[in-house]
């Protein structure tokens, strides 16, 4: 064992003092260890003060030796930190704050330095632990037990050691303990854990269930598809946690503060003992006991402990509402949004249009309706789905060939040796398919060409979702200045869908891969410092990211096991959740920045006592860690979804 290895163990791994990050999830567990070290300082330390006839130096001996006990991992730690370059270290300031104290004199002030210091970080410990937890819990839902149906009987059993293909039973009252799919029974569920408020929804045989969903009514036996471990709820609370650890965790502005205030401070620090006795006829030994108050109270623990916290409490927060942040980035993002552009189908609509019409040219409607049904049938689009659907008949794959989909515009492909051609009006133009004046209409429609002539259109209907216009008016009290429709429609119906929106700015005839290409344009036009966000459905990104500055997917209950890869992602396909995502985010912003502000305020207070000679070294370690414990309780605001409208 080298000595760097020797230092290592002595730390233990424990930081001295947390700053939100370190530890499992919700891990507030004290260091038995540390708890004992610090009972037997104190005992030194009461011994040395309370004792009167121990002879001299014995008292400055039991002290030093007290801190020993009490301090050596920050001995530890202090090498390690200078070993590494790391001089501004907390552990660094903390163990040259002490020395000084005892090379001065001041030998029970740098003891109880040492001691208070390491009561803070406990204390500090255990309000990031508590925070954690109370987050972290309410996104708990995975039932920790399932009734498994074996032969003889049932056992109940962990859910996490339940295998994909075993058989359930789920009473009435009990949590879905793993994904699975009914196999007898029918009742109603409850997915509001989940994100998903729309209401009951009713579980029939064949039906996929998600582990987190709460059984209402009768019991059901089902087919496990997903142990616990890699369940849907499993997956949320993952999510929930790496959003709040991974990303920007701490605001830029605040990093820059942090990484400004410590030198500054350490450097104060030196010219006040260089210049306080000159100025002030201050004694050395004095002005040395004032600077090293300042060196304790240049450690920005206290800055920054708040900042994952109120992350992870806001990841949290938002989950309960069907929201689902990437990392911290994307909730840095959001919170600079200052324009909107929507992809309207799957977004401000449903995503499920239906066919209303069908006008065939030489032919008749159910005939166009077939061959549309065929050319689209490798399709995953919602208007082939649409028009598949509305065919209703067998369709004959094996005369399908060539198939060749241009994303956004349509379908090319030969049925049964004939070419086809199934798209918008800018497909059929891009084809030399003209396309009569008659046909061309204000509804949301495909047009179908057969060989090169134009053969018909299909009419479609996607219906606006309920609160989409709310939804859209509530962007603009969230700061968002701009709003922009993306849509595949004709210029006339867009812009009757912009006005019954309160939308100003739109496109027409834009595909999903138009739309990728006009969204950069957006970008450069919205003001300085305003963050553009596009809103699709999952078709609209594969994986990929666009030029926007964040991505929001609106998708189903499926995201939560299979990412989209978007910055943001919203369950339950409410437009209302938009608005509320950003307003999660500001919040999220300003709250780090007020428990930074509060502890800042603490230290410039500090800082003035210290400089006049008010302060000792352990009143300021005291008042640094009750401001650090204040932070880490405060985020819990982030959770409280009153105080997003705030």
């Amino acid at each position: 064992m080298n000595f760097r290895e020797i230092l290592e163990r002595l730390t233990g791994g424990r930081p001295a003092w947390p700053d939100g990050t370190e530890g499992g999830p919700g891990s507030c567990d004290f260091d038995i260890a540390l708890v004992i070290r610090l009972i037997v300082s104190c005992l030194m330390f009461a011994a040395a003060l309370l004792f009167r006839s121990i002879p001299a130096p014995w008292p400055t001996v039991i002290l030093i030796l007290g801190s020993v006990i009490a301090g050596y991992d920050i001995i530890a730690g202090a090498v390690l930190s200078v070993l590494d370059g790391k001089f501004l270290d907390k552990t660094v300031l903390i163990l040259l704050s002490a020395l000084i104290a005892f090379v001065f004199g001041a030998i029970v002030e740098g003891a109880a330095l040492i001691l208070l210091f390491q009561l803070g970080g406990i204390f500090i410990a255990y309000a990031v632990g508590r925070t954690r937890m109370s987050a972290l819990d309410a996104v708990f839902f995975e039932n920790e037990y399932a009734t498994v149906l074996r032969e003889g009987g049932e056992d109940r059993v962990p859910s996490a050691d339940v295998e994909a293909g075993e058989r359930i039973r789920v009473r009435a009252g009990e949590r879905i303990p793993c994904d699975c799919v009914v196999v007898e029974g029918s009742s109603s569920l409850d997915l509001s854990a989940l994100g998903d408020t729309s209401g009951e929804v009713l579980a029939r045989e064949g039906d996929e269930l998600l582990s987190g969903s709460m059984n209402l009514s009768d019991d059901l036996i089902c087919e496990v598809t997903s142990s616990g471990r890699d369940s849907t709820a499993a997956a949320m609370y993952r999510g929930v946690e790496h959003a709040s650890a991974s990303g920007e965790v701490v605001p830029r502005a605040l990093e820059q503060l942090a990484a400004y205030f410590t030198p500054v401070v350490c450097v104060a620090a030196v010219l006040i003992a260089a210049i306080l006795p000159l100025a002030m006829q201050v004694s050395v030994a004095e002005s040395v006991r004032r600077a090293a108050v300042f060196l304790i109270i240049a450690n920005p623990c206290a800055l920054l402990v708040a900042a994952p916290l109120v992350r992870l409490c806001s990841a949290a927060g938002a989950a309960r509402s069907g929201i689902f942040y990437k990392d911290s980035t994307a909730i840095s993002s959001l919170a600079e949004a200052g324009a909107v552009a929507f992809s309207k189908p799957g977004t401000l609509t449903d995503g499920n249009p239906k066919v209303v019409s069908v006008k065939a040219e030489r032919m008749g409607p159910e005939v166009l309706i077939k061959i549309a049904a065929h050319a689209m049938a490798y399709s995953n689009t919602p208007q082939a789905r649409s028009i598949i659907a509305a065919y209703g008949g067998t369709i004959y794959i094996d005369l399908v060939q060539d198939f060749v989909e241009i994303p956004g515009s349509g379908v090319e492909v030969t049925v049964d040796g004939i070419k086809i051609c199934v798209g918008t009006r800018d497909l059929m133009t891009v084809k030399h398919v003209s396309v009569p004046d008659s046909d061309l209409t204000e509804e949301y429609a495909v047009y179908v060409a057969i060989g090169d002539e134009y053969a018909g259109r299909i009419t479609l209907n996607d219906n606006v979702r309920p609160d989409a216009a709310s939804g859209v008016a509530d962007l603009a009290r969230c700061g968002v200045g701009k709003v922009v429709m993306f849509t595949d429609e004709s210029r006339d119906s867009a812009a009757q869908a912009a006005a019954s929106l309160g939308i100003v700015e739109y496109y027409s005839e834009h595909g999903i891969g138009r739309t990728r290409e006009a969204i950069g344009e957006v970008r450069r036009g919205c003001a300085s410092g305003e963050k553009l966000v596009f809103v699709g459905d999952p078709n609209c990104f594969n994986g990929t990211h666009t030029d926007a500055d964040a991505d929001v997917a609106m998708a189903g209950l499926d995201a939560l096991t299979m990412p989209l890869g978007t910055d943001v992602t919203i369950v339950g396909g409410k437009v209302e959740r938009l608005p509320l995502a950003i307003a999660i985010a500001k919040y999220s912003e300003k709250l780090i920045l007020c428990c930074a502000a509060g502890a800042l305020l603490a230290k410039l207070a500090l800082l003035a006592l210290g400089f006049f000679g008010i302060a000792t070294m352990w009143f300021a370690v005291f008042i640094d860690a009750c401001a650090a414990v204040g932070a880490s309780l405060a985020s819990i605001l982030a959770f409280s979804g009153e105080s997003y409208s705030k």
